[in-house]
Order: structure tokens, then C-alpha cells, then sequence
């Protein structure tokens, strides 16, 4: 098995390169980088078109030529394949580890990392997905975003093995809201309690599930940016998500991961609740 970086040739390909050979050597499992060259326009140009047919694949065939030698050029193992970017890199996914994206560019897959390309391979829940808004070169503390739900355990699980790898430490982080806030605690009735008596019954709770004890941390917290807020003023360097996934339901993803996958500034880890590493 391998950790496979889809990578567009745009302003992130630094980054997910970076962030490929760090976590090669860290995890110990091998990189290879793969860039989808988007063909679909092209075939449909040339069915009706049929006279440019072969000027257009001899231009896709140099694509490829010098995608691949951009690539090589990095070091790493890479890939050119042809077709719809998001169906070939799922497709690649289901032999793969884990699935590396860049997310701060503007070429065509970062755009799609940011929407579509994330929010279908997360749909489809096959394998962790590793978000990248920025490189991710070291890793000396790893927060995972925490609740009652067996997909965040197997995200805790998932993310106790990052650590023995990286040696860093793993610590799990958990919001309690108001009602109508982000993180609203279903596991206890907080009417009546005080915040300070809301917080212990909390941390006692998920210490139980995560038969663990001091890895978990309580703080209130309204909106699901705050969870990112805190792990950042834990001065985490990267922060981990369980997911429901395999379903097309707006929200079966949980909402923490439906909005941080799309707005966090630090490099997520989203892993289906099925993963075992």
C-alpha cells in the first residue's frame, strides 16, 4: 500500500510534495504522487470535431510527457493518467493508504480539493483523507477532535499510531456548546449544571470511552471553528477527524468535518470510521 498525493503542476505542489516525503519517512510506507491530466473536454471536442482528433492527441500526449518529467523531477514515485480527475484519483484511493490534497492553490485540482474532489472521496468514505491548506514538514503534537461517536475513537486510534510513528504526542480535544451551538452535549443533560460541572461530567465521559486518562481536553466552544482555534493555541501541528462518510446526506459526514475540511488553515486528517491502520 502506498500514500497516494494527488497533485495538480499549479502553486501547491510544493506543499503536497513536502508533505509526501515527510510522511514517507515518518510513517515508513511509500509515496507516489499522481496528476489526473482532465480529458472528458478534450473527447467530447473531438467527437464533434472529428478533424482535430489527431492535433488534440498529440497536444495530450506531450501534456503527459512533460507532467511526468515535472514529476520525476521531485524524487518521488509519480503517475500521469488521463481522464475525470475525481473518478481516477478515487479510484486510486481504494489501493492506497492514505490520500494526500493541497488546498490553497489555484489550479484546477487544488479548486476542486476545496469542493468537489474532497467532498466526493469523504462521500465516499474508502480511505483517510490528509488535507493540506499548508506543508506538513514536522509533527510534535497531534490534536483529534473528540466526542462520543465509535468514527472520532477511530480517529483517536488512527491518530495514536501517527504519534508512536512521528513521535509526537496525541491529545483529544472535545467543544461543549449551548443549545443551538456546534457541540451540544447529547451524552448528559446540562440544564441545570453549571459550566464548570459540565466540563468535568464531559472529560470524565469520553476519558471512559477512550479508557485513557489527561488526553482529554473540554472547553466550551459555539461554532466548529473554534475546535481548530483551540488545537492551534494548543500549538498542535495537525488536527484529526473522524467521519461517518458512505453517504450522500448533507451532514452524515458530521458537521465539524463538513465545515473544517473546507475552511481550516491547519493540515487535516480525516479518517472514515471503518479505518484501521
Amino acid at each position: 500500500m502506498r500514500l497516494l498525493a494527488a497533485v495538480d503542476l499549479g502553486e501547491e505542489l510544493e506543499v503536497v510534495v513536502d508533505s509526501a516525503r515527510f510522511l514517507q519517512e515518518g510513517l515508513g510506507i511509500p509515496a507516489e504522487l499522481l496528476h489526473v491530466v482532465p480529458t472528458p473536454y478534450f473527447e467530447a471536442l473531438a467527437r464533434r470535431l472529428p478533424h482535430l482528433k489527431p492535433r488534440l492527441e498529440e497536444t495530450l500526449g506531450l501534456v503527459e510527457v512533460e507532467a511526468q518529467k515535472a514529476l520525476a523531477a521531485t524524487g518521488l514515485r509519480a503517475r500521469v493518467l488521463r481522464g475525470f480527475p475525481a473518478q481516477v484519483v478515487a479510484g486510486e484511493a481504494l489501493k492506497s493508504r492514505l490520500v494526500i490534497l493541497g488546498q490553497r492553490g489555484t489550479g484546477a485540482l487544488e479548486v476542486l480539493a476545496r469542493g468537489g474532489l474532497a467532498r466526493y472521496l469523504l462521500h465516499r468514505g474508502e480511505v483517510p483523507m490528509l488535507l493540506l491548506p499548508k506543508a506538513l514538514t514536522q509533527v510534535r503534537r497531534i490534536a483529534v477532535g473528540l466526542d462520543e461517536s465509535p468514527a472520532s475513537l477511530s480517529a483517536f486510534r488512527v491518530a495514536e499510531a501517527w504519534g508512536k510513528a512521528l513521535g509526537a504526542e496525541v491529545f483529544a480535544l472535545h467543544l461543549v456548546s449551548g443549545e443551538g451551538g456546534c457541540c451540544f452535549p447529547t451524552y448528559l443533560d446540562p440544564r441545570g449544571l453549571a459550566l464548570a460541572q459540565v466540563l468535568e461530567r464531559a472529560k470524565t465521559h469520553l476519558e471512559a470511552l477512550l479508557q485513557a486518562s489527561g488526553v482529554v481536553e473540554v472547553s466550551k466552544g459555539e461554532e466548529e471553528l473554534d475546535l481548530m482555534r483551540l488545537a492551534q493555541a494548543r500549538e498542535a501541528d495537525l488536527l484529526v477527524l473522524g467521519s461517518k462518510a458512505k453517504s450522500t446526506w448533507r451532514h452524515r459526514l458530521g458537521r465539524m468535518v463538513e465545515v473544517l475540511s473546507s475552511q481550516s488553515s491547519m493540515p487535516l486528517l480525516v479518517v472514515p470510521e471503518a479505518t484501521l491502520w
